[in-house]
């Protein structure tokens, strides 16, 4: 019995140890695919509440978001939101991001990608790409200044501005200390 409580104790500890090691570079919910968004996330956790409130709120959901930065992004669109699939009680999406922003753009663009995933755990009846676009079309406004197919909402606008006006404050934070 004491070798069976033992190894439970382990196994539990190995556990959370992987899922505590695991978040710095993405969790269960949301995987990064590549170094560079890698590193784009652990710099949002790092410096924006916000940024990590959605994290934490993908993490908790079902629905699981790949982020990859994407160089054959069209060069007018900073950021994009694709259906994948569902699965396994699960609802997968695609945060794509272009590769020519600075950092904080960057940043931003993947917050504002991340509350349009949000936007996705918020109403379970999207399902697939059409019912993706009738959530659009109820939510959002189109936006054909870059593609008929576009859609925008003001929630996730209001996050990727949010999001940039923390990493300007923790910058002139940062530098203010450095200086006294």
């Amino acid at each position: 019995m004491r070798l069976l409580v033992t190894a439970a104790l382990c196994v539990v500890m190995m556990t959370a140890a992987a899922a505590a090691g695991s978040t710095k570079d993405g969790g269960p919910r949301l995987r990064p695919q590549d170094s560079r968004s890698k590193d784009v996330l652990r710099e949002g956790m790092a410096r924006s509440a916000t940024f990590r409130a959605l994290v934490e709120r993908i993490e908790a959901s079902t629905v699981i978001v790949y982020l990859s930065v994407n160089p054959a992004l069209k060069p007018n669109l900073a950021g994009q939101l694709t259906w994948m699939t569902r699965a396994g009680g699960y609802r997968y999406v695609r945060a794509s991001i272009g590769p020519d922003q600075p950092l904080n753009q960057m940043i931003a663009t993947v917050a504002h990608e991340l509350r349009h995933a949000i936007e996705v755990i918020d109403d379970e009846s999207v399902t697939d790409e059409t019912t993706l676009i009738e959530l659009y079309r109820r939510i959002g406004h189109q936006d054909t200044t870059v593609s008929p197919n576009r859609w925008e909402t003001v929630a996730a606008q209001e996050t990727g501005q949010r999001v940039r006006r923390e990493l300007t404050g923790a910058s002139a934070s940062a530098m203010m200390a450095k200086a006294s």
